[in-house]
């Protein structure tokens, strides 16, 4: 069976679902800072079904505020830019490939794990007091590139989550042995179509020699990603714990006390996040 060539990574990306433009808007302006927030938060608005679901997010468990927030700019001025900018980026993303079809995988669990991730990588940042809105972007995007690889070709993604159950095998290798590459080559192409900084591509490469600061966000989100396979939060048929490489794991140095209190944070603000971006799907 032949590898995927790059024409048919850029056949798959072009065929996803296009973002919204204030998404992409936002994405661009992740490196940028004299953005002007105003002008965005206007552009926010104007979209009451992402408003929505942002403020219910604001006023959730996830950042426990004590006065209610009641519109975009109230967000901005309470929770930062930065913080609002991936709130929106999450309910964006999440509804635009919520009635997107490729195969056998399932949407719903999908999104619940990247939910899952994306909480995971936020809490694992507060202890590395790392940039925790980054983290819970890269967090979320992660295992993109398993979208990416189901549309290609869904009956070759078929086989490469039967290999998984029937010979236990890890979905990296599956998709290696099946396609040639694996969803971290075929993420970093669609983040780059979407064309997001470095900082959040750098995070699809983990256990490398990197910058302290690019090496802590790989390694987080590789953590995340593990962390919440092994909380089982997506109930996902074909879901397997990923080995976490040995320099991520030693990079961030999480002690007992701190991962029991991850594992809290993410678990108690799961349901909710799930509910409100609409990843909650059938068990």
């Amino acid at each position: 069976m032949s590898g995927l060539t790059e024409q048919d990574i850029a056949g798959a990306v072009l065929r996803l679902p296009a973002l919204p433009n204030i998404v992409l808007e936002l994405i661009h302006a992740l490196d940028d800072k004299d953005v002007d927030t105003h002008t965005l938060a206007q552009k926010i608005s104007y979209d009451q079904t992402l408003t929505a679901k942002v403020l219910r997010l604001a006023n959730s468990s996830f950042y426990g505020m004590q006065s209610k927030i009641g519109s975009i700019p109230h967000a901005i001025t309470v929770l930062g830019f930065n913080s609002v900018r991936s709130l929106v980026l999450a309910a964006a993303v999440v509804d635009t490939f919520a009635d997107h079809a490729s195969g056998d995988l399932d949407h719903a669990h999908f999104w619940k794990h990247a939910i899952g991730t994306a909480l995971c990588a936020k809490a694992i940042a507060a202890h590395r007091s790392a940039n925790q809105d980054q983290s819970f972007i890269a967090g979320l995007l992660h295992n993109i590139g398993r979208l990416v690889l189901a549309t290609c070709s869904p009956l070759r993604y078929r086989d490469v989550l039967q290999r998984c159950a029937q010979h236990d095998e890890d979905l990296l290798a599956a998709e290696t042995h099946v396609f040639g590459i694996d969803h971290k080559a075929a993420g970093k192409a669609v983040l780059e179509y979407w064309k997001f900084p470095a900082t959040i591509i750098g995070t699809l490469v983990s256990g490398q020699v990197a910058s302290p600061a690019q090496g802590d966000a790989a390694a987080i989100a590789a953590v995340a990603d593990a962390i919440a396979y092994a909380l089982d939060l997506s109930g996902g048929q074909y879901d397997r714990v990923p080995s976490i490489p040995a320099p991520d794991w030693d990079r961030l140095a999480l002690n007992e006390a701190a991962l029991q209190e991850i594992f809290a944070t993410t678990e108690t603000q799961f349901e909710e996040a799930c509910a409100i971006l609409g990843a909650t799907g059938k068990a």
